[in-house]
């Protein structure tokens, strides 16, 4: 082999490589010298660099191992393989074929140690293991020569082929290594169960972990395997009489969920996971089907012919504001005593019927969802991309106490008293008034002006009573807390007039004192 010796350490020969094609290897220094080799080669210099700060000499771990039988995979030892494999150097090994009675090598081979042979090395050594082997030097295997690269006879293209095997930088092939080694055979089922469930009622607390409805469960006799190549070995196995199990389980795919009332068309739709139970064992009925999200499940079993709905409106969490206002729809459209439910999965609809209930919690609050949305809705433009949040509890005290006004521009039949005042007559020649309302919500203002057409208007003494018709939203902005909002009052005035065909005078009522709730 063309080089010097440079030193030894146990079976390891250091060799410093200076001819650059390659090498000239005869079977006697084969033979005389060990089976693996340390390999420094001059690395490629910079011109535009200096020397100090351009690499070391890059090494290479490589075996050589020869043979007489030309096409016949010599066999190496599954320790010193695993000695490649381990060593956190490039490694490689060089099959070199002789003839009967030829001093050089008719045909010459590199077999990188890349992620396949890292992966067959360490699922053979993990076989012998659990055949209570751990004498790997007496175990031989043949070299995995599927891979290899063609060298010269005499070992030319040897500096190419490793500069091929690193395949980028020195560093990131060691890392990329010693990632192999650590992650191969580990893949799916590396960690094997098995635990009984006490109780006739087992079969539906297992539903329940994979429904996503429950966390944990009591279980005896757990049995946990790790496993790597599918093998487990004794060292690797737990064994526990008694413990809690705790599963979370994936949602399978997502789903939206559609709650409406026939009669006067108001509507909601929000998005739900779906969870479902995996087929157990045969013949098992039907499982349970469960669609869910923050706030809002559905239970279908199949084998009950039973459908369920759960709603949680607690007010201790903190939500963003576009999900509150859901809530709200949802508990307003669960008060009617009509309602239906529709699911949609992908392409597939499935409607629900919905039996008639008794006025829920929400039920005063049904003037009030339409008003919420769109409020919400220009809330949110403004807002991107932070979205802004409420706690639950403060914006459920916040509608009750302002549940008349946010009414308003929604539903019909609003009674306004206004005090009187000199040049009251206007209010006769006026088929509409015009209610500009400003909300400081969740951090942002809200603005709206609102026309309430006049079917009757009344007055005495004191004041002034109109009552309003259908109500309709001229206009509405957010803006940041403070700002005034006279310009956009007054645009919108002239937008109430042009759509009405009014001429003269509009009649807008005073703004009504701010409404606040803090962000939380």
């Amino acid at each position: 082999m063309a080089g010097r010796d440079v030193g030894t350490m146990g079976e390891n020969q250091f060799i410093s490589w200076c001819e650059p094609e390659g090498f000239r290897a005869q079977k006697s220094l084969v033979d005389r010298l060990g089976w693996d080799f340390l390999l420094e080669r001059e690395p490629v210099r910079s011109a535009q660099a200096p020397l100090d700060s351009q690499n070391d000499l890059p090494k290479f771990l490589v075996q050589v191992k020869s043979t007489d039988r030309a096409g016949e995979a010599p066999r190496i030892k599954l320790s010193a393989l695993k000695h490649l494999v381990d060593a956190d150097l490039p490694a490689a090994i060089v099959v070199l074929e002789f003839g009967i009675g030829n001093r050089l090598p008719r045909r010459s081979l590199m077999v990188p140690v890349d992620g396949a042979v890292i992966y067959w090395t360490l699922r053979r050594v993990r076989r012998e293991e659990a055949r209570g082997n751990r004498k790997l030097h007496k175990v031989t295997v043949p070299i995995p020569l599927k891979h290899a690269v063609e060298l010269g006879n005499g070992g030319e293209r040897l500096s190419t082929a490793l500069d091929g095997m690193l395949g980028g930088s020195f560093s990131a092939y060691i890392e990329g290594k010693a990632r192999q080694r650590q992650t191969c055979g580990f893949e799916d089922g590396s960690v094997v169960g098995r635990f009984f469930v006490p109780g006739e009622d087992a079969r539906e607390k297992i539903h329940s972990l994979f429904l996503g409805s429950r966390r944990e469960i009591d279980v005896m006799d757990l049995t946990i395997e790790r496993r790597r190549f599918g093998i487990a070995l004794e060292n690797d196995t737990d064994f526990f009489r008694d413990a809690i199990l705790e599963f979370h389980a994936p949602p399978l795919m997502s789903a939206s969920i559609e709650l409406a009332d026939p009669d006067d068309g108001q509507w909601t739709r929000f998005p739900v996971q779906v969870f479902a139970v995996p087929p157990l064992q045969d013949g098992e009925p039907s499982a349970p089907i469960r669609m869910a999200n923050a706030f809002f499940e559905i239970i279908l079993d199949f084998d009950k012919e039973w459908a369920g709905m759960n709603f949680d409106y607690g007010g201790s969490r903190s939500v963003e504001l576009d999900e509150a206002v859901t809530i709200i729809e949802v508990g307003a459209i669960l008060a009617r005593r009509n309602k239906t439910v529709k699911i949609e999965l992908g392409a597939v609809a499935l409607e629900l019927p919905a039996t008639e209930s008794e006025p829920g919690p929400f039920h005063n609050w049904i003037p009030v969802a339409p008003m919420l949305r769109r409020m919400a809705s220009v809330i949110d433009r403004h807002a991107k991309p932070d979205a802004p949040n409420v706690l639950l509890s403060d914006f459920y005290e916040w509608i009750e106490k302002h549940q008349d006004l946010l009414a308003l521009g929604s539903i019909a039949g609003a009674n306004l008293f206004f005090p009187r005042w000199d040049d009251d007559r206007v209010v006769d020649s006026q088929d509409t008034i015009l209610a500009p309302l400003t909300v400081d919500l969740a951090g942002v203002q809200y603005t709206v002006l609102i026309e309430l057409p006049i079917e009757t208007m009344g007055r005495d003494e004191d004041e002034v009573k109109i009552v309003c018709g259908q109500p309709r939203i001229v206009a509405d902005i957010a803006r940041s807390p403070g700002s005034s909002t006279t310009d956009f009052i007054d645009r919108a005035v002239e937008m109430s007039k042009r759509h009405r065909k009014a001429a003269g005078p509009a009649l807008v009522a005073a703004a009504f004192e701010n409404w606040t709730i803090g962000s939380a």
